[in-house]
């Protein structure tokens, strides 16, 4: 075949944003990201599907902004999705763990509200837990690294169950020569020098804490009094040099004013700035219909635009950068859709999502008899392929969004608007690039 004729096509999957006389184009697959001059963009609108031999047509194709013409771009990403779905040998294991579903605040956002809250794990179902792992461990010989992540309720309230669970997973992964790598999502509130101590003892080098504003905001966000906000804040101050920490911003009704005040008090009035991480999150509030639902996320992003901006100009590119989740291509929106990946409850059974958990009709299976393969799981699997997922394959954002949340589709519900995820995206890489909007 002669390749020098051979046809190509500009990317579907190109982005591109007009700034003055320059054009920024970002490829969501590649990932690459290139200021264009005039030059390029008359190049670019005269393209003639052939390889001139020119150094743009060089750049533009090593970057993935030009394809071949017989590559169909959305059939390469629903096989590498469906690859990394069904990957029964998996490298890297994944497990949600709730020792409890109890907890110390009753944040008015929380998800879980309309869940059941009385399980409590006991030691034996602990020790069962442990044993289900090892067990699926041993099942997949590639699995080089055990991830494992402690949610609740408040699972420090467990701190007995954890260390249950947590030693017999260290012993086996060091017999086996497999990563160990737990993390805890925490209100903080109990993250003591005694549990501190414990933690770093079961290898838990981060801890995920949430924020809910300054002090009278948190407290009437959590249920909470100015003791607990106190001890919060002390307690992360103690840690901050032990453990990673990551404290996620949930605002309510996403106040861009709140966030800033409660960035400025961790960062400037606890000293704070370089020792922790902080971002401002979306604060989804579960019981809003989809048009509302929608609206509020609008709202946030016009939120996160004045933070950032704010941020930027307070404490530089660096440390804005380092408040964001930059958006990158994924094979599938999150790793519960994968089929070796399970969220484990405080009673023993599993589910796909941590959404899901205290709801016994989302149940796929238990530690003692494994995966049901019911209808919910299988529901997981086949989402990807549902109609309303269909109509995202002619959108140029879907190697960085994959059609979003599984578990949103599966409940029939649709949370944030398209355009504001594109347009929030779309600021995270320029500003990743160096260019501000």
């Amino acid at each position: 075949m002669d390749k020098t004729q051979e046809k190509y096509k500009l990317s579907h999957y190109n982005v591109v944003h007009q700034d003055g006389d320059f054009q920024y184009m970002w490829n969501t697959y590649s990932d690459a990201l290139l200021q264009l001059d005039k030059s390029a963009q008359q190049y670019i609108q005269q393209f003639s599907s052939l390889d001139d031999k020119s150094d743009m047509f060089k750049i533009l194709k090593n970057n993935g902004f030009i394809v071949h013409e017989q590559l169909n771009e959305f059939g390469r990403l629903c096989v590498q999705e469906k690859q990394s779905m069904f990957n029964g040998n998996p490298d890297k294991l994944f497990f949600t763990i709730v020792p409890g579903m109890g907890c110390n605040y009753s944040c008015d956002y929380c998800f879980e509200a309309n869940s059941d809250l009385t399980g409590v794990m006991t030691p034996e179902i602990a020790i069962d837990v442990a044993e289900y792992i090892c067990k699926e461990l041993r099942n997949k010989q590639d699995v080089k690294e055990l991830i494992i992540s402690w949610f609740g309720g408040e699972p420090l309230l467990y701190i007995s169950i954890i260390e249950i669970i947590s030693r017999k997973l260290m012993d086996y992964s060091q017999q086996n020569g497999i990563i160990y790598s737990p993390s805890i999502i925490t209100n903080g509130r109990y993250l003591d020098t005694k549990n501190l101590t414990l933690l770093q003892e079961l290898c838990i080098k981060n801890a995920q804490i949430t924020l809910d504003g300054t002090k009278d905001i948190y407290c009437k966000s959590k249920g909470a009094n100015t003791e607990d906000f106190d001890s919060v804040i002390n307690n992360i101050r103690n840690a901050c040099d032990k453990i990673k920490i990551s404290l996620r911003l949930n605002i309510p009704n996403n106040n861009a004013n709140e966030a800033i005040a409660i960035t400025d008090f961790i960062l400037k009035d606890c000293n704070l700035l370089n020792k922790v991480h902080i971002y401002f999150a979306y604060l989804c509030d579960y019981s809003l219909v989809s048009n509302d639902s929608q609206r509020a996320f609008n709202s946030f992003v016009n939120s996160f635009n004045l933070y950032i901006e704010y941020i930027l100009k307070n404490y530089g590119k660096s440390l804005a950068k380092s408040t964001v989740s930059i958006p990158r291509r994924i094979n599938t929106f999150c790793g519960v859709i994968r089929v070796s990946n399970a969220c484990i409850g405080s009673r023993g059974e599993l589910y796909k999502c941590h959404h899901d958990l205290g709801n016994n009709s989302m149940v796929i299976g238990n530690v003692w008899k494994g995966r049901f393969y019911n209808e919910t799981e299988l529901s997981y699997y086949m989402v990807a392929d549902n109609p309303v997922r269909r109509k995202c394959s002619q959108c140029a954002y879907l190697p960085v969004c994959m059609g979003g949340c599984a578990n949103n589709r599966i409940c029939g519900c649709e949370r944030s608007n398209c355009d504001d995820k594109k347009r929030y995206q779309l600021k995270i890489k320029l500003l990743e690039g160096g260019v501000l909007l």
